[in-house]
This record gives C-alpha cells, structure tokens and sequence, in this order.
C-alpha cells in the first residue's frame, strides 16, 4: 500500500518541454503534445515504484514549486536569444564586408530588424519564463530563427553562401532541452530549409547539396539521439530522487508518514483550512495494550501488528486523508474537508477497519479532535485529540470519543 496523503496534484520537474506546478493552476499542454519533459515525471514514478511519495505529491503550501522550471527557462531562452544576436551581428558585419553580395540590403535589414528584436527578449525572457506556454514560445522561436537563418543563406546565394553553416545552430540549441520529438521537428524544419535552398539555388550543385544534406541529417539524428538520452537520465535521477524522498517521509515499518512528515502536514493542511474556512478534524489512533502484545508474543509479532494495523489504517481512509505513525503505537490520521459528524463515521469506519479475526486479537482507541478556529494551531489539535484519546483509555479501552 502506499503511504497515504493527498493523491498526484501536481507535476514537476527535468528538462525538456514544460511542466506545470500544479495540475489546477497551470496549463502543461506543450509537455502533452511537444514530448515528455519533467511535467509527468511524479506520476512515472509512481508507476514504476507502485508507491505514491508524499514528499512530491502535496510540497509545502505557498512554495513556489515551479522555481527551478522557471529559472531554468529563464537561462536557456537568454542564451537561446544571445546567440540570435550575436548571430545577427555576425550577419551584419558580414553584410558590411561583402557589400557587392547578393541582396545585401534585404539580408542586411532581416539581420537588423533580428538584433533589435533579440536586445529586448533578454530581458523579456524574465516574463515568458513564468507562462506556461514558455515551452510553446521557445519552440516557435527556435523554428523561426532557423528560418531566417535560411532565408539569409537563400538570398546569398544559396548553397555556396557561408550563412548556411548558421542553420545547423538551432538544431543544437534545441537539443540542449527540448524533448526528443521537439527536436525532431526542429531537425525536420532544418531539413525542409536546406531543401528549399537547394531548389532555389541557381547553380543547382547537387553534390554540395547533397553532402549538406546529408550532413544536416546526421546531425539532426545525433541532436534527437542526445535528446532522448538526456531525457531518460533525467528519469532515472528523478526517480531516485523520488524514491530517497519518500524513504526520508515514509514510516519503514508502517508505510505510514513518520513523526516530522506528519507534523509538516498538518501545518500545511491547518493553514489552508485558516486561510479558506475549511473543517478539518484529527484522529489520534492508539493500539490498546500493544506492550502486552510485546510482552506476550515478542516483538516481531509486535512489529507485524504494528504493520497491519498501518496498513488498515491507510486501505479505510479516503485519498485525501493523511495518516501517520506519530509513536511507537501511536497513530494519526489528519481529515481533511471533514467537520464532528464526518469524523464521527470516519473514526467508526476505522476502527471497524481492524481485523477481529487476527491471530493477536487487536483493539484500538480513537480520540477526535475539530480545529478550533480561534486557536488553529498543531499544539491545539494534537493536545485536543490526546485528551480525547485519554478519555478512552480511562473508559476501559476500545472506543471513541471527541475532544
């Protein structure tokens, strides 16, 4: 069973086309139909560990889970628009020792016109960064430059122009962090340009062209090949990233949140139900007489209830609750959207979730607690759910009771 806490809200993050930060607030179409960046990445390692790792699903409220994404593009597109500018002037300098060439003005005025554009963009990278059409717009971009860059081949001649050397740039930008499908199609673009040249040339070489084709080629193949490669190690550390972050938040034993994991929720889940109004209750879970058990049985026997008692735990809640081992027999289970009387069947349902019919007959107590607007605090509702946990083991064991 996986441990239990809110279900996949958002994904996150390696490179290659965006991601969104959460599935609510931001668009991640471009991952969905440009390729697999980071953005479906939690839910990939979800199937392939068969666990759901809290550490991914739920971050801290109010952190900005897509900072990393954001600075990533931020650096790639400024670099992406540097080497457009510099490109630029090297196409006017060009321009300017060879004034006799071919269509020098035009080529001179696209070369102008870019550099005017490409000055600005680095400073409105810091915008584009933050949409969650980024990916879109830097894919467009690249596609574009590299047809200007061809365009300005053409009009120098075409095949024998040294601008043409140009074209192969877009393609390696690309490969740096698209998707291996975006580079495919960048590799495509390039591939139609060159053609387009070479039937428009008017010399015909179809030798040159010919090798300038092939090259472009494989070099487009290497670029979707680096791509792909890149992408699947960005996986394989994301995975184990995912698996080590859910090993430091996870109850080894229990496959229950530990102590600080749970206590970290439920000052996340007591700010959202302050800031929107929100019920939400706590079940404190206490295994009655488990030292007996211990003492009885011995303590791999102790472990094993300790282990069943997790797992009933997690299979009777709801997916947006949270349960947690808090102690050595102690549990907690944090109900979300939940006022007395939901707690009331939940902490019913619970209790009925233990086996009777186990080979160590198993009983447990539950105390409720409801977050008290005027004192939301985690002191108040564990120390309320306690007290009402208290009034069952005084009652005789076994039962329920609200604080």
């Amino acid at each position: 069973m996986p441990p239990q806490g809110r279900g996949p809200a958002w994904p996150s993050a390696p490179s290659g086309f965006d991601g969104a930060s959460t599935a609510a607030e931001t668009d991640d179409t471009s991952t969905v139909l440009l390729g697999t960046g980071r953005a479906d990445i939690p839910e990939l390692a979800t199937l392939v560990t068969g666990r759901t790792c809290p550490a991914l699903t739920e971050p801290p409220e109010g952190a900005d889970r897509n900072e990393s994404q954001q600075a990533f593009w931020l650096t790639h597109m400024r670099i992406g628009f540097a080497v457009m500018l510099a490109e630029s002037l090297a196409v006017i300098a060009y321009s300017a020792d060879t004034p006799r060439g071919q269509h020098r003005e035009l080529v001179l005025a696209i070369a102008v016109a870019s550099a005017t554009v490409m000055g600005p963009m680095l400073f409105v990278a810091r915008v584009v960064c933050t949409r969650s059409w980024r990916a879109y717009f830097s894919f467009a971009w690249t596609v574009v430059g590299g047809l200007l860059l061809a365009f300005c081949a053409h009009l120098d001649g075409g095949i024998d122009s040294p601008l043409l050397g140009l074209v192969s740039l877009p393609l390696i930008y690309a490969a740096v962090a698209f998707s291996p499908i975006a580079v495919a199609g960048c590799m495509v673009a390039a591939l139609l340009e060159l053609t387009a040249i070479g039937l428009t040339d008017p010399v015909r070489a179809s030798s040159r062209m010919l090798m300038v084709f092939c090259a472009a080629a494989g070099l487009g193949v290497l670029a979707v090949a680096v791509a792909w490669n890149r992408t699947r190690q960005d996986r394989n550390e994301f995975l184990l990233s995912a698996r080590l972050a859910e090993m430091a938040q996870t109850d080894g034993l229990t496959g229950c949140l530990n102590h600080r994991a749970f206590h970290e929720r439920v000052a996340v889940e007591i700010e959202r139900a302050s800031r929107y109004s929100l019920p939400l209750a706590l079940l404190a879970v206490d295994i009655d007489n488990f030292k007996a058990i211990n003492d009885t049985y011995g303590h791999p026997v102790g472990d094993d209830v300790l282990r069943d008692v997790g797992a009933a735990l997690r299979s009777c809640l709801r997916s947006a609750d949270i349960v947690g081992r808090i102690g050595g027999d102690e549990f907690a289970i944090l109900l979300t959207h939940t006022g007395p009387d939901g707690a009331a069947v939940q902490a019913q349902r619970v209790r009925a979730g233990i086996n009777p019919a186990a080979t160590v007959p198993v009983t447990i107590s539950i105390g409720i607690a409801i977050l008290d607007p005027t004192d939301a605090s985690a002191r108040r509702l564990l120390s309320d759910a306690d007290g009402a946990l208290y009034q069952v083991k005084e009652r005789g064991r076994g039962g329920i009771a609200a604080g």
